[in-house]
Order: structure tokens, then sequence, then C-alpha cells
């Protein structure tokens, strides 16, 4: 009989893409990779660190042999000047001989989920280590195991996209964007995908500007749309609109958009849940 605990978990979704060789077991692969190599990466604001405590493999094997899912344990931390000491008390600086340097500070720790077969990564809300920082670590430290390889972007909640399809008129639009994987567009939009793969460009910025009166999504070729639906899944937009013929101006980022994933209750345990829900989603 199955265990079911009904507390509610919420979770962003992260989109790990590999520029090549997008399989399973290169998805694996690297993730080990990762955690041998460890490489220390400096977060962009607040002084900390990060690297990897721990990493745990799912013993229920795919079809093709991988793991159902990996879980892994990310730090935060700083990392100790010894002679940036400072003795309040007899107000003078303070050196510490033979200090340790293994020895950190102020450490965090969150636990990440990670589904190879679909190559998407499920990080809590509610983090201790923010959604910018996980996927900042994760960027630069997947691209130093493995150079320009790897692209990770947060999964963007579909109705803002909408939003801005369904507008009056759209009159401005940045985008930055990778490829998707082989298989997920069709159409135009598939067209336009493979194009953006044949120029092998790591990334694409894209940029428009037009008006009210000549909208941007006055298109007939579908390019807004293709541009707007990779951005879901392969990076974001910002975007001007007008949502309706007598509304104001309204400004859009994607960025503060991410999806979110409500897992009502675990059944048996947090990695089985996690794995059999978002199969479920992008299988």
């Amino acid at each position: 009989m199955s265990k079911v605990s009904n507390k509610k978990t919420t979770w962003h979704l992260v989109n790990i893409k590999a520029r090549r060789n997008q399989t399973t077991e290169h998805y694996v692969q690297a993730i080990e990779k990762l955690y041998h190599d460890d490489p220390l990466i400096c977060f962009p604001r607040g002084g900390k660190s990060g690297s990897l405590k721990h990493v745990s493999f799912s013993e229920i094997k795919d079809e093709t042999g991988n793991p159902n899912w990996i879980q892994i344990e990310l730090l935060s931390y700083t990392i100790v000047d010894p002679e940036a000491f400072y003795s309040k008390s007899r107000r003078e600086d303070v050196i510490i001989d033979n200090w340790n340097e293994d020895i950190v500070a102020n450490k965090k720790e969150t636990v990440l989920y990670f589904i190879p077969s679909v190559h998407t990564l499920a990080v809590r809300c509610n983090s201790v280590i923010s959604l910018n920082n996980v996927v900042f670590y994760l960027s630069k430290a997947l691209n130093i195991i493995e150079p320009e390889a790897f692209d990770v972007d947060v999964i963007k909640e579909r109705d803002i996209l909408d939003k801005i399809l369904n507008a009056y008129a759209v009159t401005q639009i940045y985008a930055n964007i990778s490829y998707s994987n082989h298989g997920h567009s069709d159409g135009f939009e598939e067209a336009f995908d493979n194009k953006l793969r044949e120029m092998g460009a790591n990334r694409i910025e894209f940029t428009a500007t037009g008006s009210k009166r000549n909208p941007l999504n006055n298109d007939k070729d579908g390019m807004l749309q293709s541009i707007i639906n990779l951005s879901e899944h392969n990076g974001y937009v910002r975007a001007t609109i007008q949502s309706a013929e007598d509304s104001k101006l309204e400004k859009i980022d994607s960025n503060e958009h991410p999806r979110i994933l409500v897992i009502p209750q675990i059944v048996n345990n947090i990695c089985t849940t996690i794995y059999n829900t978002i199969k479920g989603i992008f299988n």
C-alpha cells in the first residue's frame, strides 16, 4: 500500500539542455562529472560561493537503463579570509595563524531533483538558495566541465506568454533564446527553430520595435509567436503590449513569471512523486 502525505509543495522548473548529444545518458554523465570535479562557483552577489555536497542516483532505471531521478544537494557558503578577523572588545584586527582553508562559514543548503530523461530540474519555491543562484551555479559549473555545452533556463509561466500573444498590440519585444530539443516544435516554429540550430549560435538575442498603429503582432509569418513559444523553455522575453484597444501600454518581463508546479501530496517519497509528476507533464 502506498504511503501518502497530504503536505502541499510548490516548485520552480528549470530546463537543462545540452547543445549537443541530447541523450539521457549524457545528462547523467554530466551530473556525475559535476560532482566529481566539483568546480567552485562564486555567486554574483552576496560574496558567497556554491558547490555540491552530495549527489544520489535512483536505483530504479528507465527504459534506457539510466536512473529515473538524481537528487542533488547544493551548498552556498562564505569563504573565510583568515586575515580579515576583527576583535570588537580590543578594537583591533586579528590574524589567525594556521587557518584550515577547508573550513567555510554561513552555510546554506538546498536539495534539487533532476529528471534526466526530460532534462528538467525541480527547485523548491522556498529554497534557501535562490532560484537565480541555482541557475547561475548550474550554468557556470556545467559549462566548466564541458565548455559551451549547456543552456540552463527557468521554465516560464505559459499564461504570461499567452498574454503577450493575445494582446491587441505588441509594440516592442526583446528575446534572449536558444533553440529547443529536437522534436519539440512543428510548422513554422520548427523551421525557425532548425534555422537557429543551423546557425550554431549558443544564444540568440532579438529586438524589434513597432507602434500602436503598426504593432509587431501583425506579422503573417508567425515569427513573433515562434520566438515567444521558444522562450517558454529556452530563454526569456521582455515585451511592451497594449492588452485591449483602450488599454495603456504595459511592460512584461517573463523572467518575473517562472512556472510554479504545485504538488498537492507526496506518494511514497518525494523523489518518486516529483519524477512521476514531471514525466507526466513533459513526456
